[in-house]
């Protein structure tokens, strides 16, 4: 089915930060907490990471395992999430597959381009409006190739200089219900959730280097052995 869904136009494509939130109603689409906001787009996956600036101090803390019950309820709480996008005319569609902290509203919008990097995104599930701006170096060009690679734990998804890796979570335990209250979750089940994560990374002449992360410890740390280096496509 993959294989017979339309590749995006270039002009979609590359790395997008969300500069604005205007947010009219209630809804679970979109958080209206302040965040450092990411989409990045590839003919058909997508990747999409948002970083709450209130985020709890992580200092000596090197994994999942290192955190406590406050920080794993941090960072399951988090927005992020990975895809395919199909765009017909006017209205985008983003397909959450897999999903760090999943909500039930359908993640369609409708879409103005204003300029060739800055797009007008007005919520049709909920009623909500974003701007997006396209990162500088970000487009995919001949010498610097797309990449969508599927890894032994993961998605490795490039575009120009910039890329996201997404370290997918193993099978769920019988007991989990994504769908439960927050604050009812046990460690267990937060481990789990929190398995998933989605670092933004930025190509420099030593590698990929993390720069944002669901997973903080990450940040400012080189990737290795990541599908952009292979070159798989």
């Amino acid at each position: 089915m993959l294989e017979r869904m339309k590749e995006l136009p270039k002009t979609w494509q590359g790395l997008w930060h969300r500069t604005l939130l205007e947010k009219r109603g209630a809804g679970s689409l979109t958080n209206d907490r302040p965040a450092q906001v990411y989409w990045l787009q590839t003919g058909l996956w997508h990747a999409d990471l948002r970083i709450p600036e209130d985020r709890p101090d992580f200092a000596g803390v090197s994994s999942l395992a290192g955190c406590s019950l406050e920080q794993l309820r941090f960072i399951a709480g988090q927005e992020g999430f990975c895809g395919v996008t199909r765009v017909e005319g006017h209205i985008c569609t983003w397909s959450r597959l897999f999903d760090l902290n999943p909500g039930t509203a359908l993640d369609v919008a409708r879409m103005r381009f204003e300029r060739e990097d800055f797009i007008v995104e007005t919520g049709i599930a909920e009623d909500y409006t974003e701007h997006w701006e396209c990162l500088a170096g970000s487009r995919p060009a001949q010498d610097l190739p797309q990449a969508v690679c599927a890894e032994l734990d993961g998605i490795f998804l490039a575009s120009g200089n910039w890329a996201v890796q997404i370290i997918l979570r193993g099978d769920a335990p019988e007991d989990i219900d994504l769908y439960t209250e927050p604050g009812s979750r046990s460690r267990e089940h937060l481990l789990w959730q929190a398995s998933l994560a989605l670092t933004l990374c930025e190509r420099t002449p030593q590698g990929w280097i993390a720069r944002l992360s669901t997973h903080p410890w990450l940040e400012g740390q080189a990737l290795a052995g990541t599908g952009g280096e292979t070159g798989c496509a």
